[in-house]
Formats: C-alpha cells, structure tokens, sequence
C-alpha cells in the first residue's frame, strides 16, 4: 500500500472496484436488451422518466470504481458514491410507484431451460426489492458520508499535526 498519502489504496483495492463496473455494466446490458428486444419486461408506463430513473443510477455508479482505480484512494470518491445511492433511492421510490414491470418476462434473455429458476421473481419480490433500494439506498449515502466527514477530520489532524 502507498503511505505517502492517509487512506491509499493498494493496486488491488484500486483493480477490484472493476468488478463492480462490469457488473453494473451487464445489469445495464441485461435491462437495455430487455428494452431493445421488448420482450415484455417493460410495460407501457416506462417512458423517459422511467428510464432516467433505472438507467441513471446504474451509470452514475460506475464513477467512484473508475475514480478509485484513477487516483488510488476511496475517500474523494465517497460524494460520489453518496450521489449514486440517493439517486438509487430516489429512482425506486418513482419505479416503486409506476411500476412499469412485468417479472414474469425477466428471465426471456435467457435460455428456455433457465426460465424456471426466475419464477420466483414476481412483481410482488420486485416492489419488495425497490422497497429495499430505497431504505438501503438512503441509509448507506448517510453512513458513507459520515464516513467520508470523519475520514477528512482525521487527514485534516494528521496533516496539520506534522504526520
């Protein structure tokens, strides 16, 4: 790990987050696929507002892997991480409201066998599911900015105290 600045992160810590991205990347693959072919999952109430609200939180958390694996230390990321949970939150409170999906055409991206492992995943699981990105989104950009508050007052104090 890099002493020379409080908080870096080692070359594995800054590779790691990229998981993440490709991760958000084939969500967002799955969910434009689902759109393109319009295999059902959508229905008609997901318009503009809809999107924003899906496909922006997912690009906007794509930043803080990408600036951590850019400058090597996950403090200065964490706004934007906080960022990116309100607008999770905020986006699933409005698609928990609209709800322009229909679970029972989730899993048509895949094969025919697979099918039968999504029937679980019903509109009921998917409110269910917003409900928990909201509470969760709301709670985690609190938790993550106070750690970023107290994580600058403690490089503040070294800083300033010769460390």
């Amino acid at each position: 790990m890099d002493k020379s600045h409080p908080g870096s992160m080692s070359a594995w810590q800054r590779w790691r987050g990229l998981y993440v991205t490709v991760l958000m990347l084939l969500l967002l693959a799955f969910f434009a696929y689902h759109q393109w072919k319009k295999t059902g999952f959508f229905t008609a109430q997901f318009k503009l507002p809809e999107m924003v609200c899906l496909y922006l939180p997912i690009i906007i958390s794509l930043v803080p892997p990408f600036m951590r694996t850019i400058q090597g230390r996950r403090n200065p990321t964490r706004p934007v991480e906080a960022a990116s949970d309100v607008f999770l939150a905020i986006g699933s409170i409005w698609l928990r409201s609209s709800f322009p999906f229909d679970f029972t055409h989730l899993a048509d991206p895949f094969p025919a066998s697979w099918h039968s492992a999504f029937t679980w995943l019903t509109n009921d699981v998917g409110r269910f599911i917003l409900l928990l990105q909201i509470v969760v989104g709301f709670i985690s950009a609190g938790a993550i900015i106070a750690t970023y508050l107290s994580t600058r007052r403690e490089e503040t104090r070294a800083s300033s105290s010769g460390q």
